[in-house]
C-alpha cells in the first residue's frame, strides 16, 4: 500500500476487484462523464467514445485485482481511456482532435453566431488545434479535466518535466498564435 493519503475512491476498487456489480456501476456514474468527454475529444466521434468508454469500463472491471494503489482511480482510468482511445484511433483512423463543430456540442453553453464570446472561443480553438497533438492532449488533461502535473504525467506515461515543457511551449504557442489573430483583426 502506497504511504500517501488513501484515494477515497479505493474502495470503490476493491469493491469492483472483489466482483461487486454495483461499485462498477458507481465507477461509472461518477466518472463515466468525464471520461466520455476526453474520448470523445481524442476520437472526435461520439459514438466511437462510447464504444471506448464501454470498453473502459470492461478493463477496469478485469483489471481491478491487479490496481496497485499507487495514483489515484481518476488517474488510472484516464490512463486506461487515453490507452484505448489510441488503440481506437489506430483502428478506425478517427481524426486526433476536436472538430470546433463538436467542440462547441461539448461546451455545454449555447452562443448566438455574432456573440463576440463565440468568436473569441473560435479563435482559441483553432490556435489549440494549431498545436501539436502531444501538447493539445497535455492542456486538455491539465485545465480541463484538473490533472496535476504528476498525474498528467502518469496518464501521459512521460517525466513530469516533459509535461512542463510541454504546457510551456503550448502556453507559448498559444500566445503567439492570439496575439498573431488579434493583431490581423486590427
Amino acid at each position: 500500500m502506497h504511504s500517501r493519503a488513501e484515494d477515497p475512491d479505493w474502495a470503490l476498487i476493491r469493491a469492483i476487484a472483489r466482483g461487486d456489480e454495483r461499485a462498477l456501476e458507481r465507477l461509472y456514474q461518477s466518472y463515466g462523464p468525464g471520461l466520455l468527454v476526453y474520448l470523445s475529444g481524442r476520437l472526435g466521434d461520439s459514438h466511437l467514445a462510447e464504444e471506448v468508454l464501454q470498453d473502459v469500463m470492461l478493463a477496469v472491471w478485469r483489471a481491478a485485482p491487479r490496481f496497485r494503489f499507487e495514483s489515484k482511480l481518476r488517474t488510472w482510468l484516464f490512463a486506461i481511456a487515453r490507452n484505448r482511445a489510441i488503440n481506437a484511433y489506430q483502428r478506425k483512423r478517427a481524426p486526433d482532435h476536436l472538430p470546433i463543430e463538436q467542440a462547441n456540442r461539448f461546451s455545454g453553453s449555447e452562443m448566438r453566431p455574432l456573440d463576440t464570446r463565440q468568436e473569441k472561443r473560435s479563435t482559441l480553438l483553432e490556435a489549440l488545434q494549431n498545436l501539436p497533438r502531444q501538447q493539445r492532449e497535455t492542456l486538455e488533461l491539465v485545465f480541463m479535466h484538473n490533472f496535476s502535473i504528476q498525474e498528467t504525467a502518469m496518464i501521459l506515461d512521460v517525466a513530469p518535466g516533459t509535461i512542463k515543457s510541454r504546457l510551456h511551449r503550448a502556453k507559448t504557442a498559444l500566445r503567439h498564435d492570439l496575439s498573431d489573430q488579434e493583431n490581423a483583426d486590427e
